[in-house]
């Protein structure tokens, strides 16, 4: 991987959508909007791509009137949802605003006063992305823990700055994850072992970082641990053959919250009625059948990954 140092890879090419920049080895600047710019911004793309994983920038600003400037994740195109968390913006210290087509900017959280920044001082961001699930620290300070209600549209990163002055990003970094397959279905026989020879083998060969709820350890409330590990997936793959609550509830949480969603069930199993329109990957329980959910699970997890 380019420029590849601890873990963490470093943009080696840049694309300007918006706004006057320079780019550097070491720094990136942005000079201010273009000339007669009816808004004052700047949007810049790299050339990484980033599913899950965390972005890094030590940000400095020359002025904080009406200025903010922040990370760009899960960016596509400027007709697509994405998300910016940032310094400063709306009066605020700290933010994440998500953009919306047809619906401009929209600020999802944010805290504390913009008086509370200084003019020259570099303020180190880190952001942490997985599924929904958005952390921001500044100066390895947590200030937000947010789930978006939708997944992001595409996966480059980049960087955003609004404003008249000069802002400065250094240390511009990336680090990959895997991302990750929840899994929702009842912890018995013969799930269990659907689980251990199907599910989880081909999900980690496709490479995600699998989890089911009954493998998750240490102290803390399921319904919570359940509500996180959702929040943090990619996707979520209920198996959905007997009635069970606890499986209906994750896959409803994980509906609500607009998440990819494969569904298996055995074959001839009469599926509740509002399950029915969903696409389902039936399957026989039998040796036979084995090769054929298989085949299915992985076209169906590489269909997603392609989205991503």
């Amino acid at each position: 991987m380019p420029n590849s140092e601890n873990g963490t890879v470093k943009p080696v090419s840049w694309a300007t959508l918006s706004g006057r920049w320079s780019f550097g080895q070491e720094e990136v600047v942005y000079e201010g909007p273009n000339e007669g710019a009816s808004v004052p911004y700047g949007l810049a793309v790299c050339n990484l791509q980033l599913r899950d994983g965390t972005v890094a920038a030590t940000i400095t600003f020359k002025s904080l009137q009406d200025a903010s400037a922040g990370v760009v994740l899960g960016f596509r195109s400027e007709s697509a949802n994405y998300a910016v968390p940032q310094l400063g913006g709306h009066t605020k210290a700290y933010s994440i605003a998500e953009f919306e087509p047809g619906q401009g900017w929209r600020v999802i959280v944010a805290a504390g006063t913009i008086t509370n920044l200084a003019v020259g001082k570099p303020y180190n961001l880190r952001v942490t992305l997985r599924g929904q699930k958005i952390r921001m620290a500044v100066d390895d300070v947590s200030i937000f823990e947010y789930i978006l209600s939708t997944p992001l549209s595409g996966d480059q990163i980049g960087l955003y700055a609004f404003g008249q002055s000069e802002v400065r990003f250094e240390k511009v970094t990336a680090e990959d994850e895997r991302p990750r397959a929840f899994v929702a279905m009842p912890f018995q026989e013969p799930f269990n072992t659907l689980y251990r020879e199907v599910i989880k083998p081909e999900a980690d060969e496709r490479g995600f970082s699998v989890i089911r709820v009954d493998e998750i350890s240490g102290p803390g409330i399921i319904f919570e641990d359940i509500k996180r590990e959702i929040g943090e997936a990619k996707v979520v793959i209920a198996e959905i053959t007997a009635p069970n609550q606890n499986v209906f509830y994750e896959l409803g949480y994980a509906h609500a919250l607009n998440k990819p969603t494969i569904l298996l069930a055995q074959r001839g199993k009469e599926l509740p009625f509002d399950i029915k329109s969903y696409r389902v990957i039936f399957y026989d329980d039998t040796i036979g059948g084995k090769p054929e959910v298989e085949r299915n699970l992985r076209k169906h997890l590489h269909a997603i990954l392609k989205d991503l």
